[in-house]
């Protein structure tokens, strides 16, 4: 049998990229031959806020650029009617496409729908990280329904997301798996001793905000929860790791305003993956502040730390979030809720055993329910 995986990959940065790996990886060992086509431009670079689209990093998870082909422009039409022609060529039993955002909508939409048309024993399924854009675009929907209309099956990373799917999509069989845990970064080459004094930290306690700074990750409430915490935790350093995806200075003047610049260091970047670790090592906590969220890398990076979380209860983030034993669910990012939750695991981090907790409750998550899952699809 032979699966071909459609979605970004390596020299691609960020999540999407990675999903790609862990999902290579896992496929790969389960004993199918599995090819990747990826992306030869993904965003235009008008299109795309951030410093650069592509991964600098010596360290790439679980590499395999051979079985990686770039093909698709994701506003080139012709690069469409390519990638098909390429699926045709390999014979794939089953293409999975990883939709996390409707702007790819024309792209994969033309793509699964010559598939069907045109190669009938080939199933379609579309492993589904986010239904819609976090940014909540007014096309959306339409993009959402026209393309994954096609799909012989969903993979999908949340019960969130099942439930959203189901919404448009009532007959089509969904599969529900998570996203791996993300332990590739945890290179033991630093204890939290080192990993404080490599980045000049001196306080008792840290608080981490990592990973790409967008207005619906709620920084700026976790800016004013901290200005609180300082109160009662002084001995305290909130450090926020990741490239800004607006104006930054936005975010300088909260930190000033607030009177927090003292207690907080900011590195406005997108971090290579082996300069992760020692932002992770160093920290009590992750804070997460979100005011909306499908699923998240992030707390999977964290997990694969050991570290403990607070969560905002939405979308399916929490999903993955033993209360009060692998971190802390709160209602909303509101300082009378993000505040309490903040202090309650910095007084306790050396009571309960959030480390051994989050390696139990571990175990069995990721795609290792993938083997039944693809299993099922390619037999119906």
């Amino acid at each position: 049998m032979k699966i071909t995986l459609i979605g970004p990959a390596h020299p691609y940065r960020g999540g999407q990229a990675l999903v790609e790996a862990y999902l290579h990886k896992t496929i790969s060992e389960i004993g199918y031959d599995t090819n990747t086509i990826s992306y030869k431009l993904l965003y235009p670079s008008i299109l795309f806020p951030g410093k650069t689209q592509y991964d600098n990093s010596k360290l790439i998870p679980f590499e395999h650029k051979n079985k990686i082909k770039r093909i698709i422009n994701s506003i080139n039409p012709i690069s469409w009617y390519k990638t098909f022609k390429e699926i045709k060529k390999e014979k794939s039993d089953l293409i999975i496409i990883v939709w996390w955002m409707p702007f790819f909508g024309p792209a994969l939409g033309t793509i699964a729908y010559l598939i069907k048309k045109k190669l009938k024993k080939t199933k379609v399924c579309f492993l589904v990280e986010n239904y819609t854009s976090h940014e909540g675009w007014w096309f959306d929907r339409f993009f959402c329904k026209q393309t994954l209309k096609y799909a012989d099956s969903f993979i999908c990373e949340s019960n969130y997301i099942n439930k959203q799917i189901k919404v448009d999509f009532t007959n089509t069989p969904i599969y529900e798996t998570t996203l791996s845990i993300y332990d590739c970064y945890n290179l033991n080459k630093f204890s939290k001793e080192s990993a404080r004094e490599f980045l000049g930290i001196k306080t008792k306690n840290v608080v981490l905000f990592f990973g790409m700074i967008r207005p619906y990750k709620g920084l700026d409430k976790l800016i004013e929860s901290f200005k609180h915490l300082l109160e009662k935790n002084p001995d305290t350093t909130l450090l926020i790791v990741g490239e800004c995806y607006e104006d930054i200075k936005k975010y300088e003047k909260m930190i000033s305003q607030n009177g927090i610049g003292d207690k907080t260091i900011m590195v406005n970047n997108f971090i290579d993956n082996e300069d992760i670790e020692p932002y992770f090592k160093a920290s009590d906590l992750v804070a997460m502040p979100y005011y909306s969220g499908t699923q998240s890398g992030i707390l999977m990076m964290a997990y694969g730390f050991n570290i403990p979380v607070v969560v905002t209860d939405v979308g399916g983030i929490s999903e993955l979030v033993k209360d009060k034993e692998t971190g802390i669910i709160v209602k909303d990012n509101k300082v009378e809720n993000f505040l309490p939750a903040m202090e309650e695991i910095l007084t306790n981090k050396d009571i309960i055993p959030y480390s051994e907790n989050i390696s139990s409750f571990v175990y069995g998550l990721g795609y290792q329910n993938l083997k039944n899952i693809l299993s099922q699809i390619l037999e119906k």
